[in-house]
């Protein structure tokens, strides 16, 4: 494990504000609500996910992927215009490891991470690093249960009945193995991202650079050739433990902490950082960064066209989810006065927060003119806030002589509306049987 030497400097500082905001996040976000309701959860064993006053169900799995979309090509998109932006500034791994790191230097000051640090501060480091280990677990299971309940089972010690203690405990050992143990070698051997991240980037990217043409070749002792002190200062403090002079490395997480340090040193001879971020071609050319160029553009119509995508099919969304199949276990059955009556299972699902009470009936069709039977009075049906229905209808109609039929199978138009609000409506189609009657001449 790698524990870096503290830095501080422009880049650091920017870090610093950015890593707390999204803490702040991270802990706030499962304790809000909206209108009543959790802001951001996804409850498992109600098979729903709460976002922004809205519910969502497995059934409208287009979303998850639609956001998986985008989520990779924004990392396609930012990664090929500056670099690793997402590991140094956003990514968990990072930002825990910061966190754990202003804890260690806060109790141990400057024997953080040294061998000769008192014992004593050791014990009471790692103490409080499992004490803040369970604090992060207890809100990343806070994104799957209600965080009130959680705290006040936890302070009463009440664990009855309920699974969320064993998530808790393999997040919390979980972190903190990784924060003690691991660390950079999650970022140099594990992390998929830093693999492909070269197939992302090119010359054009802006990213960590270390300016060769100055600095090589290096000082030697006492004789002065490059810019470049050989201080080292770039690979101690460096989180990772890559030495960034060695060119582009899967190791580098673009934190920006060499180039605080070698902001530091090469203002001691009133000189420019060797360290920046910038790209290849200007180090190398001198030619000015391309941000438009084929892999930009074509990463950017991607993801604008899945955002476009994204946006207007939640615009439309209208959520109440239908599910209508035909009855099995009923066969369509000819019924007295030359009719022909069809079974079906309908599954009804409100997926907002409010009551709704919906009219079902069937469209009229050539020659057709089915009739919905639902069980209840105007063919209505009313379901609770976040609530759902399960109904067996049967639909009936004339039958028609053979000669007349188009086929044995029609496919008829199902229509839910909410009666009080008409945004609220959704159309069905589902298949409805003729069979033949040999009354019917």
């Amino acid at each position: 494990m790698v524990i870096s030497r503290h830095i501080t400097g422009a880049i650091r500082s920017r870090r610093y504000i950015v890593e707390a905001i999204l803490g702040l996040i991270y802990v706030v976000i499962p304790w809000l609500s909206w209108a009543g309701k959790p802001l951001m959860r996804l409850d498992i064993p109600e098979r729903k996910f709460h976002l922004l006053g809205n519910v969502f169900i497995p059934q409208e799995g287009i979303y998850l992927h639609l956001f998986l979309l985008s989520a990779g090509l924004s990392l396609f998109f930012f990664t090929s215009l500056i670099g690793r932006v997402w590991c140094g500034f956003a990514c968990p791994q990072t930002v825990f490891t910061d966190f754990f790191d202003v804890i260690g230097r806060f109790i141990l000051g400057n024997k953080y991470g040294k061998k000769d640090a008192n014992p004593y501060g050791k014990v009471l480091l790692h103490a409080v690093w499992i004490l803040f280990s369970l604090f992060a677990a207890f809100h990343i299971v806070a994104y799957f249960n209600d965080p009130h309940e959680m705290l006040s089972r936890v302070i009463h010690f009440d664990f009855k009945e309920v699974i969320f203690p064993y998530f808790w405990i393999f997040f919390s050992g979980a972190l903190y193995v990784d924060m003690t143990l691991v660390r950079e070698q999650f970022c140099k051997y594990a992390c998929p991202y830093a693999r492909f991240q070269t197939v992302m980037m090119d010359a054009d990217s802006y990213n960590v650079t270390y300016d060769f043409k100055r600095g090589e070749p290096r000082r030697n002792k006492k004789e002065k050739i490059g810019d470049c002190t050989a201080c080292n200062m770039c690979l101690v403090v460096c989180p990772t433990g890559i030495d960034i002079r060695d060119g582009l490395n899967v190791g580098c997480i673009a934190c920006g902490k060499c180039i605080d340090a070698c902001t530091v040193q090469m203002g001691k001879e009133n000189k420019k950082s060797l360290i920046n971020y910038d790209s290849m071609n200007r180090v190398e050319k001198n030619q000015k960064i391309k941000w438009i160029r084929p892999r930009t553009v074509i990463y950017a119509t991607l993801l604008t066209t899945v955002l476009t995508t994204a946006i207007v099919l939640l615009s439309n969304r209208v959520p109440i989810y239908a599910s209508v199949i035909p009855d099995r276990n009923l066969e369509p059955m000819i019924i007295p006065g030359q009719k022909v009556r069809n079974f079906y299972n309908l599954n009804l699902r409100n997926m907002t927060y409010e009551d709704r009470e919906l009219k079902i009936d069937i469209a009229e069709m050539e020659k057709i003119k089915p009739i919905i039977h639902t069980g209840t009075d105007n063919s209505t049906v009313k379901i609770p806030a976040n609530g759902s229905a399960q109904l067996r209808v049967f639909v009936e109609s004339e039958n028609l002589p053979k000669k007349d039929k188009p086929s044995q199978t029609v496919q008829i138009n199902m229509n839910i509306e909410d009666i009080n609000n008409s945004k609220y409506k959704i159309n069905k189609t589902l298949p409805m049987r003729l069979p033949d009657d040999p009354t019917i001449q």
